[in-house]
């Protein structure tokens, strides 16, 4: 393999590592029944996509840049997330406290579930919001799911 594509993997195996981290120590916060902050893992996360994004840009790829069977998009951030499913990442999250991972479990497995059609017609909706509407609609969010149930 030659030096372009083994760094791409590279890179692309970290940032998937890191997503992967920040969604196993959400996991672990939804579990224990508190609201996910963003922390170190996430910024962590965001660096890690952002440096593979930069060296797909840097790199130059021609249109026909292939690695394994795919065809790289041209778009820098298209090609990152093609890199990152083909990337071969592992999930060093372990168990968390014994009562609370079965929580852990069943969150990791609900958010790794697709999007259903409704879901995607919230998410569109979401989007088309300025940012700041939108931070206000998901904290309200996360407050009434915080209330008991009357």
């Amino acid at each position: 393999m030659d030096p372009t594509r083994s760094m791409l993997l590279a890179l692309a195996r970290h940032a998937e590592e890191a997503r992967l981290r920040w969604n196993a120590e959400r996991a672990a916060v939804r579990a224990r029944g508190a609201t996910p902050a963003r922390t170190e893992a996430y910024a962590y996360q965001v660096q890690a996509n952002l440096c593979l994004i930069i060296a797909i840009g840097a790199a130059d790829l021609p249109a026909t840049f292939r690695l394994y069977d795919i065809t790289l998009s041209q778009d820098p951030l298209a090609a990152a997330e093609q890199l990152r499913q083909v990337a071969v990442a592992h999930d060093h999250s372990g168990a968390i406290e014994a009562a609370h991972e079965p929580a852990r479990l069943a969150y990791k497995a609900a958010f790794a579930q697709p999007v259903t059609a409704q879901e995607q017609q919230y998410v569109d909706l979401l989007a088309g919001l300025p940012a700041a509407r939108r931070d206000k609609i998901i904290e309200l969010a996360e407050e009434s799911a915080r209330r008991p149930k009357a």
